[in-house]
């Protein structure tokens, strides 16, 4: 991984929220009470959207970076 490569952990954490929803669905085929139920909503539901914009974010800053990193590259002429 290079300085400043954010694609590696943005890939970690998609596939732990892929993990996490097959972890789920395995553990729901057997819990499926009140308080399953209630723990879906208060703590897998709200996971989704927050890693979404986290990837989102993470996508930006690497552009960014990536342009920083040009910009500074091409500054070595002058």
């Amino acid at each position: 991984m290079r300085v400043g490569d954010l694609s590696s952990g943005a890939a970690k954490l998609a596939n732990a929220l892929k993990q996490m929803h097959l972890k789920w669905d395995a553990a729901s085929e057997t819990w499926y009470d009140g308080r399953a139920k209630a723990f879906h909503k208060d703590n897998v539901e709200p996971l989704l959207p927050n890693v979404k914009e986290t990837l989102d974010a993470l996508g930006r800053l690497a552009e960014v970076l990536d342009r920083a990193c040009r910009d500074v590259g091409d500054s070595d002429g002058f």
